[in-house]
């Protein structure tokens, strides 16, 4: 299909690109009554993705907490553009986007790089054409598609194995168990399943998933999946009828295609500031940044993180245009839940995000769980009704000494990989 190019050139003072909880968080904080900034919000689909709680969609079709972006932006000052980033010219400050059928060019001054991540399936053989995942996309390896196949098959049984010892197959598993008791359902993971915030936290994870009778396969790596069964490095062969992928993420390439200095997974190396450190004009945020220098807490990708990185970066270009100083990013965590089925998993982790005094587990900790993602969605409605509202804690944390050496350390480290 051909698309007609759109001739006039439209210039912002700042363009998003995206619109997950990074990107709307910085998009709605820069929305402040005594500035008169041009703002652009674009992305792919009028519809926010609560992506911490596509798991839920596994059993059915999640309500919407924010109907939709443009009616969460109405009597703003941001426009938002519903369309398909094509390319960004990091160079000359133009990005190229496809609107209903039609190319589109605006120009920007700064750009807030918000496009997060994605299920990565390209590394291992069958993954992309046999796995399901759960992210933001639609066809044939959608969570509704997923959905679809588990209905169809009622309660047969039916076999089922989740990819990866991370949180997201711990959810999923847990899901998939629960409404479909009838599913024998696996796990796999390179290390172990749930090793991902201590022992005291495995022992947890591992005895909700064996009380809902998930089968937990450690130390095999997936070298393969195929319609009928996946096959791991140590030449092991396992059955199954459905796969649900969760082995690691990757941000798009739009951003390492522009020639903006990335990291193997495609996410944009920046600053204390939190700015790209080959295009000081272009910020990233949530998934899609990885910071060289300390963060305080360790730079973990969540939804936490990206609200605070969204909302950092917007008071960062407020005060550049001031000309008041920042000082470099840093957060602390409050805790993290799991749920796992009806149950879960939950802790606190302040300020490091490691594990603390006690653990929650079953229903009770279900709940508290579901409580912090329901405040996620309202904080930015709350955001969008009083601009500059949400707080994060442990923002002093790291000084401009120990970032700025930090950063030194890791372009001596790198200079030397190329050398």
């Amino acid at each position: 299909m051909n698309t007609s190019v759109i001739p006039d050139v439209r210039k912002y003072d700042v363009v998003i690109l995206g619109a997950g909880y990074a990107g709307l968080m910085a998009a709605l904080r820069l929305n402040r009554k005594r500035q008169a900034l041009r703002i652009a919000l674009i992305n792919v689909s009028d519809r926010f993705v609560e992506r911490v709680r596509l798991q839920e969609s596994i059993v059915t079709e999640v309500e919407r907490r924010i109907s939709s972006i443009s009616a969460l932006l109405a009597g703003t000052r941001i426009e938002f553009i519903c369309g398909r980033i094509v390319s960004l010219d990091a160079e000359l400050r133009r990005v190229r986007l496809e609107c209903e059928g039609a190319n589109r060019e605006i120009a920007f001054d700064r750009a807030i790089y918000a496009l997060g991540t994605r299920v990565d399936v390209d590394n291992v053989k069958g993954a992309s054409e046999h796995a399901y995942r759960l992210e933001a996309i639609d066809g044939p390896r959608s969570p509704a598609s997923l959905r679809a196949r588990l209905r169809e098959n009622g309660n047969r049984p039916i076999r089922v194995i989740t990819v990866g010892g991370n949180e997201t197959s711990v959810e999923a598993a847990g899901e998939i168990r629960t409404a479909w008791p009838n599913a024998e359902v696996s796990m796999i993971s390179t290390s172990r399943c749930g090793d991902f915030k201590g022992a005291r936290v495995e022992a947890a994870i591992r005895a909700e998933l064996a009380r809902l009778g998930v089968r937990m396969i450690d130390k095999e790596t997936v070298s393969e999946v195929r319609a009928t069964e996946i096959a791991t490095a140590s030449g092991r062969t396992i059955a199954c009828d459905l796969c649900v992928w969760s082995g690691g993420l990757r941000s798009a390439a739009i951003a390492s295609n522009a020639g903006i200095s990335t990291d193997p997974q495609g996410r944009i190396w920046v600053d204390p500031n939190l700015r790209s450190i080959s295009h000081p004009h272009i910020f990233a945020v949530g998934d899609a940044a990885h910071p060289m220098a300390p963060t305080g807490a360790p730079y973990r990708m969540s939804a936490f993180v990206a609200l605070s990185t969204g909302a950092y970066v917007a008071d960062a270009i407020l005060a550049e245009g001031k000309k008041q100083k920042t000082d470099p990013f840093s957060f602390s965590t409050y805790g993290q839940g799991i749920a796992i089925g009806r149950g879960g998993v939950g802790f606190f982790s302040y300020p490091d995000d490691k594990q603390r005094w006690f653990i929650v587990t079953g229903g009770a900790a279900r709940v508290i769980r579901n409580f912090f993602v329901w405040f996620i969605s309202y904080a930015l409605k709350l955001e969008r009704k009083m601009p500059g509202f949400f707080f994060w804690p442990g923002r002093r944390r790291v000084s401009w000494h120990e970032a700025n050496q930090a950063v030194q350390r890791l372009r001596t480290a790198q200079a030397r990989q190329t050398a």
